[in-house]
């Protein structure tokens, strides 16, 4: 017998119990949306990046696709225009969001 085929076999051979799970779908998507503009205007405002580059970038960040962050990219455009208005610099999107590397 292989090594922890018993104890794989235990807890996949029962259904988990879901009942006291209480997940909300997209409950994080806003935090994520505004994470995601926050770093675009890093990346391509403050560093200077091309645009298809800043995209690469996120898409290694976040695990998402060009689609999907073009889409989160239209829907925050006001955010962005706000950083872009505000002048934010490294140090302002570090007190936004300070688990990130802004510099």
């Amino acid at each position: 017998m292989q090594l922890g085929h018993q104890l794989i076999t235990n807890l996949l051979s029962d259904p988990l119990d879901k009942t006291n799970v209480k997940h909300v779908k997209g409950v994080y998507t806003q935090e994520r949306d505004f994470a995601i503009a926050c770093r675009l205007y890093f990346h391509y405002k403050i560093k200077g990046l091309r645009y298809d580059v800043a995209i690469e970038i996120l898409n290694k960040e976040f695990y998402l696709g060009e689609t999907t962050l073009a889409q989160i990219i239209m829907r925050k455009r006001d955010t962005i225009e706000e950083l872009k208005n505000l002048k934010a610099d490294s140090k302002y999107l570090q007190k936004q969001l300070p688990h990130y590397n802004w510099f």
